[in-house]
């Protein structure tokens, strides 16, 4: 190990703990004191240190009201009747619960002042499972379970009645959330189709669909103090709805990134949605096969006072640990997280842009092969997609390349194999020149004004043909060294990757581009075709999903400029999908069949890397 003095030249930072991307991603859970009785539906107001439970099923369905000091619950005054499944929001001196069943379901509101309980003005929509924010005086309530149907109702509180407001965009009941009554979030859940990983702002007039959880559950914990700072965890979902979760995870404004699990999965809502996310508690809950936990666990975090931001390339002294450290780009760490989904589900479409502005075009609506071609385009925010204008002309499996403003649709299949080319200009698509060689499945990488585009199908067979675009023409050039179909690629015009693709086999095989010519390199460890690739740098590529299998593959391996290496899989399999995308660390991969719009985000997060020297 290089001694501290050895370093010179420049400044190191000496630091007492890791820096990390935020306050919350430094917190980690820890016991809290049990719970009197194992419980699960409780409805929880208050902070972790000054918490209240209400109410539940222990079975039998409960009156029963616990009171935290951060350390211990004491049992207290009980609420006047017996209720499972309430809303609930503020203070534990100044809180409230509303709604819930006995069973029946109720509309009834009950204000707790420290001490004592007293009816408040009803809801105007009697339901359980319902979603709580704000305060005693100014609360939101949203969606629950109206038997038999699912609510996307919304209601806000002025401390004496309830009035409706605009309802949610989603259906559903047993949804997480928290914030204020002008500022707040729904997320998760129990909709008519099944459990949901849908995610809604609330901005005091509207809701707005944002970046779904990363699973797909309800009936879990979460809170904040904002629509732009929540955190949920543990929950029950599936699909089929057989899973419990020790999941956690924070949104941020933008996305939701996991955190430290849980110590227990477990099932129920009862969590603080007037704490911020630094602050949290989860006490109770249901455990497989049928227990009712009185464990109860508190989230905090680092202090602010020792927080300092992760920085790509930094380096750092830590003190606590005598290490020197560097933050790099975590590839083995990067997940998949669902991301909103395309208007439109299709298969057979291209892609191009990042993981933040996407654009999706063409494709086929149908299932494989049955031809009806698509001239759709949406464009992607970075949690939701946006039909704009259409292609000029309808087409399946084309080529693409670009930036969500700047994009190329190159050739595909038409009524025939096509040579036709289109250029994106940000609002309309035109007729530019076309490819020498017509050919559908073609592989494409670059810009919309230097591009590379490779392989093909037509009918004189799976090609070799390479052509490359300098924003006015394209040239013939070196071909590659195996004829196939259905490849990917990522990088430039002059530095560029080839992978997988279908001939009489599925391939394994991977072409390196160095602006004149193709060279054989190491192979992908899964054999594929009809897969995704993203990446403007050969050095940083990414390939996930494929086929020939009629459910597709999940696999993702990551290019790091002589190797592939297996990653986590996409939550979803399938084949004939498009991708953006920058780099092996970042990327989109979206449609694809079997027929879907669901829509996937890569992200490699940052991570402190040991410094050892000999």
């Amino acid at each position: 190990m290089a001694n501290y003095s050895d370093i010179k030249g420049f400044t190191v930072q000496t630091l007492s703990s890791d820096t990390a991307a935020s306050v919350v991603s430094t917190g980690s859970w820890a016991s809290g004191g049990n719970l009197n009785e194992g419980i699960v539906g409780n409805a929880g107001f208050g902070t972790y240190t000054a918490a209240v439970s209400v109410g539940g099923t222990q079975p039998p369905i409960t009156a029963q009201v616990e009171e935290y000091d951060g350390s211990s619950w004491t049992t207290v005054t009980s609420i006047p009747s017996s209720f499972d499944s309430m809303g609930s929001c503020g203070p534990q001196t100044n809180g409230m619960v509303f709604g819930g069943t006995a069973p029946p379901n109720t509309n009834a509101t009950y204000e707790y002042d420290g001490t004592n309980w007293t009816a408040g003005g009803n809801l105007n929509t009697t339901r359980r499972d319902l979603m709580g924010a704000g305060s005693q005086t100014i609360g939101l309530a949203a969606c629950g379970a109206i038997d038999p149907p699912f609510s996307a109702e919304a209601e806000q509180y002025d401390g004496s009645s309830w009035t409706t407001v605009a309802e949610a965009n989603t259906a559903a009941r047993s949804r997480a959330g928290g914030g204020t009554s002008t500022s707040a979030m729904a997320y998760g859940g129990y909709a008519p189709g099944g459990y949901t990983a849908n995610a809604e702002t609330w901005n005091g007039s509207a809701w707005t669909e944002v970046s779904n959880v990363s699973s797909i559950r309800g009936i879990m914990g979460g809170g904040g103090s904002s629509n732009t700072s929540q955190i949920t965890f543990g929950g029950y979902g599936g699909p089929p709805g057989s899973t419990r979760y020790t999941l956690t995870e924070s949104w941020n404004g933008a996305a939701w990134t996991e955190l430290a699990d849980l110590s227990l999965a477990r099932s129920t809502k009862h969590s603080l949605p007037s704490s911020p996310t630094a602050n949290q508690l989860y006490a109770g809950g249901h455990t497989p096969p049928a227990n009712y936990t009185v464990i109860t666990e508190e989230w905090s975090t680092t202090p602010a006072s020792e927080f300092s931001k992760q920085i790509k390339g930094q380096l750092y002294f830590n003190s606590t640990t005598n290490t020197f450290k560097e933050t790099i780009t975590d590839l083995p760490g990067a997940t998949w997280a669902t991301g909103g989904s395309l208007n439109t589900a299709r298969g057979q479409l291209a892609g191009a842009g990042l993981q933040t502005a996407a654009l999706a075009y063409g494709g086929d609506t149908n299932p494989p092969s049955s031809g009806r071609n698509s001239a759709l385009t949406e464009q992607y925010n970075g949690s939701s997609w946006t039909e704009v204008s259409d292609l000029n002309t309808a087409r399946r499996s084309p080529g693409g390349a670009g930036t969500y403003t700047a994009a190329l649709a190159i050739s595909g299949y038409i009524s025939a194999n096509a040579p036709q080319v289109e250029s994106w200009s940000g609002s309309s698509w035109t007729e530019i020149a076309e490819v020498n060689t017509a050919a559908s499945y073609r592989a494409a990488a670059g810009t919309q004004t230097n591009a590379i585009t490779m392989g093909g199908n037509n009918p004189s067979g799976n090609i070799t043909n390479t052509e490359i675009w300098n924003g006015s023409s394209w040239t013939e050039v070196s071909e590659a060294n195996t004829g196939r179909y259905a490849g990917a690629a990522g990088g430039i015009y002059t530095d560029a990757i080839y992978f997988g693709g279908y001939s009489t086999t599925t391939h394994n095989n991977t072409e390196s581009w160095d602006g004149s010519s193709w060279t054989e390199v190491n192979n992908l460890n899964t054999a594929r075709a009809m897969l995704g690739g993203a990446g403007d740098a050969s050095p940083s590529v990414l390939a996930f999903g494929g086929g020939p299998t009629s459910s597709g593959v999940n696999n993702t391996e990551a290019w790091n400029g002589s190797s592939w290496t297996e990653l986590n899989n996409l939550a979803t399999a399938r084949y004939l999908l498009a991708a953006a995308g920058s780099s092996a660390a970042s990327a989109l991969g979206f449609g694809g069949y079997p027929k879907q719009s669901n829509t996937e985000e890569w992200t490699a997060p940052l991570a402190n890397k040991t410094i050892t020297a000999s």
